[in-house]
């Protein structure tokens, strides 16, 4: 018989749970869940700790649990789905053509599953080259995200008509084919993982498979008796059954609720102090600065500001039955409510109470609408009336929460919060009691090198094997080049990589080869390059002496030649004082005769001196020719052995050697890639599930209730002030 006494618990947790129960004796336990067919019954946990505690006379009798089911969220839909043949299809979750899915509602994990979605920015922080592995992946990039990145073991079920419905509009009969799909697959998968068959007409004894086939009859004689019903009256239906199930009994003080029930507002519900924090972004004097302390509490988180739900938004939304879920909106005396058409309730009108606000509503939309609070306000809204039991890793928002309401009440606004109890479960460590043996899903078994574990030796290594994962990632991050990489992966697979390192240094020396062979070649065409310029300088340096030598020896023999013509043109055309022509005298032409002869034997004498050059010039015209030639043969040459350079790097052996370099390299990261995925998924997977674990795996795993009880023996618990 198992022990009773608070000694048997956590110290954290019996003082968290005694100190709420007795500074809040009358008030209930609220878990919130969207689907009880995940991890909210395994706080039947505190319905355990709680009837202890009560029975040690730890805490007074009379604790209450109210479990809810979320259906005030949008039905999960995937953008561009082009799945239309039924209203509700099962989903993998990868990050390729189901990237954006979001599930709410109706998500399963089969034993060891969790939506753990390696993505492409993950492979890239890790030092995955990704266009590599991608290369060497048939089909390319697109088959490689939707082929190798699912979260494994996890499925979801998304709405492919074109509108949106709210969860609890959802029917029955439109969701019921793909129920039964979900849920036979996540047994089939967690039965093999027990050892059992997974087919439910296998008659060979298995009490996993008892279980199964007891929550299979719940869910089948509720789908088979209500076929009008909704999605939210089965959950309803099944939480006390799931729960007892959990418990191993039926004596948990449990109530049942939907999130509608419990945002449901009008006239008679407007006073309930769930909606009082509401009031603080009615009132005009505090509803700016509310309106702050929200934006304050989220900016930066990727959750909208309410300036982006349009002017006047408020953190809540209205439910509204048939026409779905909207923010509501108070503008310039108008109040709006932005579903898909918004509707625009009234004008000249400004609530400044929930009465009012309800009746306005009440008045349009009728007595069965909901005021639920967005994400941040939420918590805060349900806080007011109940203690909230969350798991840790529960609500990403519950900061955000805490931020808003600290800028609240230091602006001098009382908030009668209750605080929240957070569970910190140990359940792969609660297996070490447990009388079972698993067939480990591949990425575990690589993990475990082991394809069968018993449940002790799981207990006892799942921390070691998580962080054996991170390492792994690390070790493989730090590979920075691929022969490294191949090298380590030689470590990891001898077999495999070994070999493959050793055709990757064989390749690469076929390659250094050649790329000698093509450097000597590249050297002698340097060389020949290093000529030509040289032979072109040479003649370049002659030409300039040539020119040099004409404008300092020639050039002012020829301008005094043009001197000595222009003398004699003057003295051909005499003029007299007043500038006109005059005729010379005989002893002038005398005189003039003698100045021409003697100017055109000047003349004869400096052309005789010019012709003295021809010669030494011609010679530095033959010496620039010459080396001109050589440049030019030199180039020619040179691209004669660029077409032989370009030959051996482009045979046919270079071609094949970068072609095998090539394919190994990208071989080598598609293996990397591999493990990252898988040691994220062991290692993220395995303490999410710790934290979280779907609630009938529990009993699957072990029909004794010892697995359940471990994990009530051990579980912490801590209190989350609001």
């Amino acid at each position: 018989m198992s022990d009773l006494s608070p000694a048997s618990l956590h110290p954290s947790t019996v003082s968290a749970v005694r100190e709420l129960r007795e500074r809040f004796p009358h008030t209930p336990f609220l878990t919130l869940g969207q689907t009880v067919l995940w991890d909210e019954p395994v706080k039947a946990a505190f319905c355990r700790i709680a009837q202890r505690l009560e029975d040690a006379g730890a805490i007074n009798r009379g604790t209450r649990i109210v479990a809810g089911v979320h259906d005030t969220d949008y039905f999960a839909k995937l953008e561009g789905l082009a799945i239309h043949d039924a209203p509700f299809v099962v989903l993998r979750h990868n990050d390729g053509d189901t990237r954006g899915l979001w599930s709410a509602a109706g998500e399963l994990s089969a034993l060891f599953g969790a939506e753990i979605v390696p993505s492409r920015a993950d492979f890239t922080r890790q030092g995955v080259a990704f266009a590599k592995a991608a290369r060497a992946y048939p089909g390319g990039a697109e088959a490689l995200l939707n082929q190798e990145t699912d979260a494994p073991l996890w499925r979801a079920i998304v709405h492919t008509e074109p509108h949106h419905i709210i969860a609890a509009e959802v029917r029955l009969r439109d969701i019921e084919s793909a129920l039964r799909e979900q849920l036979r697959w996540g047994f089939r998968h967690s039965l093999h993982a027990t050892g059992c068959s997974g087919d439910f007409e296998d008659e060979s004894p298995c009490a996993s498979r008892d279980i199964a086939r007891r929550i299979w009859s719940w869910n089948d004689e509720f789908l088979a008796q209500n076929p009008d019903g909704t999605l939210s009256d089965l959950y309803r239906h099944l939480i006390p059954k799931v729960w007892a199930l959990v418990y191993g009994e039926a004596s948990c003080n449990l109530e049942t609720t939907t999130s509608h029930d419990l945002f449901r507002f009008n006239a008679q519900t407007a006073t309930l102090p769930r909606f009082g924090f509401v009031d603080t972004f009615l009132n005009p004097p505090t509803r700016e600065l509310a309106k702050r302390a929200y934006d304050d509490a989220v900016r930066g988180s990727g959750i909208y500001t309410l300036d982006q739900f349009g002017p006047g938004a408020l953190p809540f939304d209205v439910v509204i039955p048939g026409k779905g879920r909207g923010t509501l909106r108070l503008h310039e005396g108008s109040v709006i409510v932005e579903t898909e058409e918004p509707v625009e309730i009234c004008e000249n009108c400004d609530p400044d109470t929930t009465a009012r606000l309800a009746a306005l509503l009440q008045g349009h939309f009728g007595s069965e609408i909901c005021l639920v609070g967005k994400a941040v306000s939420l918590i805060s809204m349900l806080a007011a009336e109940f203690l909230f039991v969350f798991h840790e890793k529960a609500s990403a928002y519950t900061a955000r929460t805490q931020k808003m309401n600290a800028t609240l009440r230091a602006a001098g606004l009382d908030l009668p919060l209750h605080p929240m109890l957070r569970l910190n479960y140990s359940t792969w460590d609660a297996l070490d009691e447990v009388e079972a043996t698993f067939v480990l899903p591949p990425h575990l078994a690589r993990a475990f090198g082991c394809e069968t574990i018993t449940a002790r030796d799981f207990a006892a290594r799942w921390k070691e094997v998580a962080q054996g994962g991170d390492d792994l990632r690390s070790e493989l991050k730090g590979c920075r080049c691929p022969r490294d990489l191949m090298r380590y992966l030689a470590t990891l697979d001898s077999d495999v990589w070994s070999q493959r390192e050793r055709d990757y240094v064989a390749v690469g020396a076929v390659l250094i080869e050649i790329r000698e062979k093509s450097r000597a070649v590249e050297a002698e065409i340097e060389t020949l390059r290093l000529e030509a310029r040289a032979e072109t300088q040479r003649a370049l340096t002659l030409e300039t002496q040539k020119g040099e030598g004409y404008r300092s020896e020639i050039a002012p023999l020829r301008a005094r030649i043009a001197e000595l013509k222009q003398s004699a043109m003057a003295r051909l055309n005499p003029l007299d004082a007043q500038g006109k022509p005059r005729r010379l005298t005989k002893d002038e032409k005398a005189a003039q005769n003698l100045v021409d002869a003697q100017e055109s034997e000047g003349i004869e004498q400096l052309r005789a001196r010019i012709a003295g050059f021809a010669a030494p010039r011609a010679a530095l015209d033959a010496q620039i020719a010459v080396h001109r030639q050589n440049a030019r043969d030199f180039q020619t040459r040179a691209r004669t052995l660029v077409a032989a350079q370009v030959q051996i790097e482009k045979s046919a052996a270079a071609r094949a050697a970068r072609a095998t370099r090539e394919g190994l390299e990208n071989e080598a990261e598609l293996e990397r890639l591999k493990r990252v995925r898988d040691a994220m998924w062991v290692g993220e997977g395995l303490r999410y599930t710790n934290a979280r674990p779907t609630a009938w795996w529990l009993p699957m795993v072990s029909p004794d209730g010892r697995w359940f009880e471990k994990l009530t023996q051990t579980a912490q618990a801590r209190l989350e002030e609001l």
